[in-house]
């Protein structure tokens, strides 16, 4: 128990720390200084323990390697120690003990379990400051933003991260603030090598500290303050003290253990000496209180043994809510109503093909997954919803799980609650030893699936922050799905939809991982196949990432098995089998092959003119598709009529802010380039960047397409400065999120290469354009126009420089291959 003297000396520290930090601050110059002050605390503290025992000198020596840090960096505390000790605790007490006191006005908690929470944690931190970069779409500048804060911030700040692993490391080590004394970071896990590994910055080794387990005595204390019962020195007798001694000992002194046993005591008014006999190992002391809690309220139990399902670290009960809601009526459906006819939703249009474009999302998301992806109406499902659809019910069930120290609620603007990973780990063993691991995985999968169906468009920017909350609870599934068990319809369905999450956001690596296990999924499963109509959707769509991605082999081979497989199932003039036949189209007119893109195009045009009418979304697409190959073979009048008209219907049915809408104002402002209307153009494309940036973020593929376009047109005019800027940010942006050898950024340095050739800096024009045919020669073969382009911009170069042989000698290679 915490002592007077222990938090006089708490206090006493804090000050002394407190005017250090001031006397340092009186020498720096941050540019925020006239921010207003900020005073919050982040963590979590409605998770400490009523119970919290001992610690005493952990909190001390904490404090005390904080306050005696000497560097310019923020101090470094690691704290490790096996599950189930107290660490995060620990961190929690000292938060807010060192909040209470003013030492730290800022308090953020992390997780540190996966990247994916780290990156999610790290901005909030925006979020919490209210800085600017909230609200960029992408990922990377909000986490700059956050470290320059921490870096910058003149007030005092504590930054927790809990539970860090040894896949975190590396992106710890690049995002961690380096500078700004005035910070502090508390960093728990584990294992010692994490510790090490984050705590240890250069040469400087920072402290780290290993969790022991509390002495027998402090077990002991903590044991009977959880079971309700006087501790040592409160009026308690000696053998209830001794008792409890002697439990705590039984099952290690491990404070979750025995908090967890005292609970069961004080539930069930069992006195120590009689629990000895009940507990015969660690995990039995998380055991016992499961199945007491069954008898007490079977609901909460079977609640509980759902979320194990679920990724422990913040449970949205929002998305409870919304996937009970959901699957109640679909529920209602099953049992009224045959399966729904198949739903198609409206293609996304990609992006003019590069020389100064980046290729666009553009998929069909419309299976049949969704219309026979209605849960099964068992009778614990119908339990579980109306639990979850009720207030009260909610209430009482989390109530029920908190007081047996099962759950540790967070409440705030979306409640969530916390699973220790422990107790995760025995509620999964205790389910698969009673043989119920595939129903409660089951009714974990049918509430995540339908909340995850609640979003309206993951496409869109303003759904983005709702996908990414389910994206750890999907990780968490298909890692813990009975090993026996196929994935269901409803939850591969999910799976693709995060996955066009992913690609909308630019984050082709996740998407093609992710559908790529998709799509395996459904080719293996019993009820569907490899020409099933939802095996042919994922086939689709991963196409659409392999054509954003740039690997169009791969998006070719894709495109033609789904056009097969849907003229096949669906006749050649079914909607989905037209949209498939216009991706390929415009796959090949990225590829080049403009005439073969004409033709098919036309083709479509002509068969949704006829079905869809003229002005519906899916025609205006197709239509604006062959405004790019118009464009492209110099048929300039043309390419102006299509596009215009599809700018009116746009703007007509979407509004003139919607990003397809925006989307061909750039084409149309690329063509006004095209044109030598300069003018028109620059008013054009620098309205589409604003907004794309406001849309997107000013990283993503784009926004950089619309720069890209801006750039060509300052280098088309003579305005230099400008164009190199804009180069500069599309080629670092297309090589960061597309790669370096990845058409768009090939484009980006073909046409960085013309610029510093007319700046007259000849070395670096050369290099540049050897660098691109060299990637496009491997990737196109020289049959390719863009191939074809950079090879006589760089004859041309070496004929001006009186190279006359060079320029020869690679004419001469490129007609023969």
């Amino acid at each position: 128990m915490e002592t007077t003297s222990t938090t006089l000396h708490l206090v006493s520290l804090c000050a002394c720390a407190m005017c250090q930090c001031r006397d340092i601050s009186d020498n720096v110059t941050v540019e925020v200084e006239n921010r207003k002050t900020l005073r919050f605390n982040d963590a979590p503290i409605g998770r400490i323990s009523p119970y919290f025992t001992g610690r005493d000198s952990e909190l001390d020596t904490i404090l005390h390697a904080i306050q005696t840090s000497n560097t310019d960096e923020p101090a470094r505390f690691a704290i490790h120690g096996m599950p189930g000790l107290g660490k995060s605790q620990l961190a929690l007490r000292f938060s807010k003990l060192v909040y209470t006191m003013g030492s730290y006005a800022c308090i953020f908690w992390v997780s540190g379990t996966t990247v994916e929470k780290l990156s999610q944690g790290l901005v909030k931190i925006l979020h919490l400051v209210g800085d600017e970069s909230r609200d960029r779409p992408e990922q990377t500048v909000q986490l700059m933003a956050a470290r320059r804060w921490l870096e910058m911030s003149t007030q005092n700040w504590l930054l927790v991260l809990d539970n860090a692993t040894t896949d975190v490391v590396p992106f710890l080590r690049e995002h961690l603030p380096r500078e700004n004394s005035r910070g502090a970071m508390i960093i728990t896990t584990r294992t010692s090598q994490v510790a090490e590994a984050i705590s240890n910055t250069g040469d400087e080794r920072r402290w780290v500290l290993e969790l022991k387990p509390l002495s027998a005595e402090q077990s002991a204390q903590l044991l009977l303050r959880a079971a309700g019962l006087h501790v040592k020195g409160e009026g308690s007798n000696e053998e209830s003290a001794d008792s409890a001694e002697k439990l705590v000992r039984q099952i290690g002194c491990l404070p979750l253990a025995v908090e967890q046993a005292g609970a069961y005591m004080k539930q069930n008014h069992i006195p120590a000496r009689e629990l000895q006999t009940l507990y015969g190992e660690m995990l039995a002391a998380f055991s016992i209180p499961l199945r007491n809690l069954s008898q007490v309220s079977p609901d909460a139990s079977s609640l509980l043994h759902v979320l194990a399902y679920f990724d422990p670290e913040s449970i949205s009960l929002d998305i409870l809510v919304r996937g009970a809601e959901l699957a109640r009526e679909r529920l209602a459906e099953s049992l009224s109503s045959p399966v729904s006819a198949l739903c198609r939703t409206t293609e996304i249009p990609p992006r003019k093909r590069r020389k100064l474009s980046i290729p666009d999302i553009n998929h069909s998301v419309g299976s049949a997954d969704a219309s026979n992806g209605k849960p099964r109406p068992t009778p614990m499902l119908k339990a579980i919803v109306s639990l979850i659809r009720s207030k009260q019910s909610l209430r009482e069930a989390t109530n029920c799980l908190e007081q047996f120290s099962l759950v540790q609620p967070s409440f705030g603007d979306n409640p969530s609650l916390h699973l220790h990973d422990l107790i995760q780990l025995v509620i999964l063993n205790q389910n698969i030893a009673a043989d119920q691991a595939g129903e409660y995985h089951a009714l974990a999968v049918t509430l995540l699936a339908s909340g995850f169906e609640t979003v309206k468009d993951p496409k869109m920017p303003h759904f983005w922050a709702e996908c990414e909350m389910f994206v750890p609870h999907l990780t968490s599934l298909e890692k813990r799905r009975p090993a026996h068990m196929l994935p269901s319809r409803e939850f591969m369905q999910m799976g693709q939809g995060i996955g066009i999450y992913f690609q909308s956001r630019g984050r082709y690596d996740e998407a093609e991982l992710l559908l790529n296990r998709v799509l395996l999924q459904r080719e293996n499963s019993a009820r569907l196949g490899e020409e099933h109509l939802d095996t042919l959707t994922t086939v689709d769509t991963l196409a659409d990432v392999y054509s954003d991605h740039g690997k169009y082999d791969k998006a070719e081979e894709l495109y033609e098995r789904a056009l097969a497989g849907r003229k096949k199932q669906l006749g050649e003039n079914h909607p989905d089998t037209l949209t498939t036949l216009n991706k390929l189209a415009y796959l090949r007119y990225l590829q080049g092959k403009d005439d073969q893109a004409k033709e098919l195009f036309i083709q479509v045009l002509a068969s949704r003119e006829i079905q869809l009418g003229a002005e519906h979304l899916d025609t205006l697409k197709t239509v604006e598709y062959l405004a790019h190959v118009y464009s492209a073979q110099g048929m300039y009048d043309d390419a102006k009529r299509l596009y215009e008209s599809v700018l009116e219907g746009r703007k007509k049915h979407l509004g003139s802010e919607h990003p397809y809408t925006l989307m061909t104002m750039s084409s149309l402002g690329d063509l006004y380039r095209e044109q030598g209307k300069y003018d028109e153009a620059e008013t054009l494309l620098a309205r589409v960047l604003h907004n794309r940036e406001a849309q997107f973020g000013v990283e993503h593929p784009d926004t950089l397409d619309v720069a890209h376009h801006l750039a060509r047109l300052y280098l088309d005019q003579g305005e230099y400065g400008e164009a190199e800027t804009l180069y500069a940010r599309v080629l670092a942006g297309n090589e960061k999120q597309l790669g370096a050898e990845h058409p768009g950024t090939l484009v980006a340095v073909h046409n960085l290469a013309t610029l510093r050739e007319k700046q007259g800096r000849w070395e670096d024009a050369e290099k540049l354009y050897r660098r691109v045919i060299a990637c496009e020669e491997q990737r196109f073969g020289f049959g390719h126009p863009d191939t074809r382009d950079t090879v006589d911009c760089l004859a041309d170069f070496y004929e001006e420089q009186g190279r006359d042989e060079e320029a020869r000698a690679l004419r001469a290679r490129f007609r023969k291959a």
